[in-house]
């Protein structure tokens, strides 16, 4: 797990690039590119009769009553040193009622309670916790964590190179399964004068209509240089009381 501020900023510089390319490609280069406008497309994810994604579905996770989440980045290259290649990634439940609460594990460093108005960190993986007014239910900072966040940059942007490739268990939970179109790759490859390869696959619950897995990366080769880049992310444990049940912690120090 990739923990120094230096790691963090390199990994998310690399995805930022690719993910600006990306962007610009399915808006001006790709015919039908809906500009990464929610709604932009006439794609009804669950439809076995749609020709494409539908936008803005992450915000269906919030109709749900609980979950688990995971997501995580990762970045590799032949020339860069170790510094500057690994992966990062966020962990937690949500609990959306009755009361919003959230217990994150982020990037294995800071561990965070919320439950309604009232937020804790750790920065001993839970041994100990103080109060914090950084994290509430409505707070931004909080909400960037969640796989939410990272969802609409890669798959909203480019939902119309989305096509069902059938139905699917993921998870456990009864899916569609979406394919990106490959040309994304080619385009994304030509604009960074690359030879990259693009692989992306999304299950979409059929049951509420809400992302549940994800993966949108590229890998490939430049001036004798290999690398790749990718975003992968995961929802289990839909609507499970017990196993997402969050408390108050009781070892809180001043």
């Amino acid at each position: 797990m990739v923990t120094s501020p230096r790691h963090l900023r390199s990994l998310a510089a690399v995805g930022l690039a690719i993910g600006l390319v990306a962007a610009a490609c399915s808006s001006s280069s790709i015919p039908g590119g809906n500009g990464g406008i929610p709604g932009g497309n006439g794609g009804i994810a669950g439809s076995s009769g749609g020709s494409s994604l539908a936008s803005g579905l992450a915000s269906n996770l919030d109709k749900l009553d609980s979950y688990q989440f995971s997501w995580q980045l990762t970045s590799n290259s032949s020339t860069a040193s170790s510094a500057d290649t690994g992966s990062f990634g966020t962990s937690g439940i949500v609990v959306n009622k009755p009361t919003p609460a959230y217990k994150i594990n982020d990037l294995g460093m800071l561990q965070i309670l919320v439950i309604g108005d009232k937020g804790w960190t750790s920065f001993d993986n839970g041994s100990t916790w103080t109060v914090s007014t950084d994290y509430t239910s409505s707070s931004d900072s909080l909400k960037s964590m969640l796989p939410s966040s990272l969802y609409g940059s890669d798959f909203d942007t480019n939902a119309t190179q989305f096509t069902v490739k059938g139905d699917e268990s993921k998870n456990g939970i009864a899916c569609i399964h979406y394919q990106g179109n490959s040309s994304l790759g080619g385009l994304t490859g030509a604009a960074l004068g690359a030879n990259y390869t693009f692989q992306s696959d999304l299950w979409v619950a059929k049951d509420g209509n809400y992302p549940v897995s994800g993966f949108y990366g590229f890998s490939g080769s430049a001036g004798g240089e290999t690398g790749s880049w990718g975003y992968s992310f995961d929802v289990t444990h839909v609507n499970d009381a017990s196993a997402n049940a969050i408390t108050a912690p009781a070892n809180v120090t001043p």
